[in-house]
């Protein structure tokens, strides 16, 4: 549901032309039914959330009313209210919805509680960044402007964040981003996908082992945590992290200590640490799959990635960047129609986000065609689900296709074929699937997110 009339915005525009901020009305909430009738609240930063936790902006003593129910982000159109997965709902005007603008008047209740929503005369600035980049990420959209913002001044801190966003929005380049533009630029930068990892040798990949600690210990080990000290830890897919261990990761973010797996030696680690997910925390809390304690410790700064179909604006400066990448400097003067493909690909909706554009460009540049019509790419193979099950290795080939194209159809369908049989195999242990394979396991991790495969 999204009623038509937003909350008024003011551009602030610098003398260059560049838009700076957006001025939005400050705006409060109004309870005209229920426990709190007649109490007001002031919405007074970015992400104000609702619901029966003590963590909330807004605490609602309601058996009805999920831990984390709902929260009203300040976005670049106005307010924004977001159910996080409650059980019982987010009504707005007598609707029940997963999100939803807010305007002057607008009524929404949660559980007992009728609240109105109220616009102020005073204002609050949505600050954007004045540049089209930060480090190798770029665009030049207003909610990209917004996440370089925040990774401008924060970057430089020491303070814990968390990314969230759909997977290929660019979460791990954006970490690795921070980390440059920070004062550990010169010290390690290490990545650990939680989601990989086989869950009886997570602990050790965190935090090492001593020989003979469990079966197939065989020497002492450091974990990921000792690799990064003086530098940046970036925990990918945080959310999967088991709910056993995440206290020994809380006590890490609390302490700034670890302890290896079979030892009682406790070390001493000076870490910053960057988490990423793509999946909605604050849900995973209603369902108790992930630690209230540790989702506030992750998330002292919290940045949220668009998906690429809701900053399309960025498609054409995207293009032509990877088309560089891909092709060299003359690469956008081989496109057929540039401009009219640009349109083509603005219409199109991007589920696999910029890495699906990313892919699509690769493939297409090394199709051997010139001039190159890209917008030919474009629907190549969309109806393939490639989280499905595995593509018949027999799969179709046909000479009407290039060599080359019809060459990499018939590999990408093995590679999917062969790593889905290959994790099912050893239970989706991803270390033993290597090494049973003969090949390395960050090759094969970048196979399984290369094909979205779980």
């Amino acid at each position: 549901m999204h009623p038509q009339k937003l909350v008024a915005q003011t551009l602030v525009i610098d003398p260059s032309g560049r838009t700076q901020s957006i001025l939005l009305h400050k705006s409060k909430l109004l309870a005209v039914s229920g426990p709190l009738q007649g109490r007001e609240f002031v919405i007074n930063k970015d992400v104000f959330t609702m619901g029966s936790g003590e963590q909330n902006d807004l605490i609602l003593d309601d058996s009805t009313i999920s831990r984390r129910h709902c929260e009203i982000q300040v976005v670049p159109e106005g307010y924004l209210i977001k159910d996080l997965g409650s059980t019982n709902g987010t009504i707005v005007q007598g609707l029940r919805v997963t999100e939803a603008f807010l305007s002057h008047g607008t009524e929404f209740q949660l559980g007992k509680t009728k609240i109105v929503f109220v616009p102020l005369q005073e204002t609050i600035e949505y600050m954007l960044s004045n540049k089209e980049n930060f480090g190798g990420m770029i665009g030049s959209s207003v909610p990209m402007r917004r996440v370089f913002h925040i990774a401008e001044t924060y970057a430089p801190t020491d303070a814990t964040i968390l990314i969230e966003g759909e997977t290929g929005t660019g979460k791990e380049v954006l970490a690795e981003e921070i980390h440059r533009h920070s004062k550990r630029k010169d010290k390690p930068f290490i990545v650990l996908d939680c989601a990989s990892l086989a869950k009886d040798l997570i602990a050790s990949e965190l935090f090492g082992h001593t020989k003979g600690s469990f079966t197939g210990a065989t020497s002492d080990r450091i974990g990921a945590f000792e690799h990064a000290d003086g530098g940046t830890i970036f925990l990918d897919e945080i959310g999967d992290l088991s709910l056993d261990l995440q206290p020994k990761l809380l006590r890490v973010l609390e302490k700034r200590e670890i302890r290896r797996v079979g030892s009682n030696k406790v070390k001493n680690v000076d870490v910053r640490i960057i988490s990423a997910t793509n999946r909605n925390l604050k849900t995973e809390l209603n369902n108790e799959k992930f630690r209230e304690d540790l989702f506030y410790r992750l998330s002292v700064v919290h940045i949220e990635l668009p998906p690429l179909r809701k900053r399309k604006e960025d498609v054409p400066v995207l293009t032509r960047k990877f088309l560089l990448e891909f092709a060299g400097e003359d690469a956008v003067s081989q496109i057929v129609d540039f401009d009219k493909t640009m349109d083509a690909f603005k219409n199109h909706e991007w589920p696999g986000n910029v890495r699906e554009l990313r892919n699509l460009l690769e493939f297409a540049c090394y199709s051997g065609h010139k001039p190159l019509n890209l917008g030919a790419f474009l629907y190549m193979g969309k109806n393939q689900d490639r989280q499905s099950a595995p593509v018949p290795v027999a799969a179709e080939w046909t000479v009407d296709h290039p060599f080359k194209v019809a060459k990499n159809n018939l590999i990408a369908k093995f590679e999917v074929a062969y790593v889905s049989e290959l994790l099912k195999k050893h239970e989706g242990n991803v270390s033993k699937a290597s090494r049973h394979a003969g090949i390395e396991r960050a090759y094969l991790q970048r196979l399984i997110r290369k094909y979205k495969l779980k």
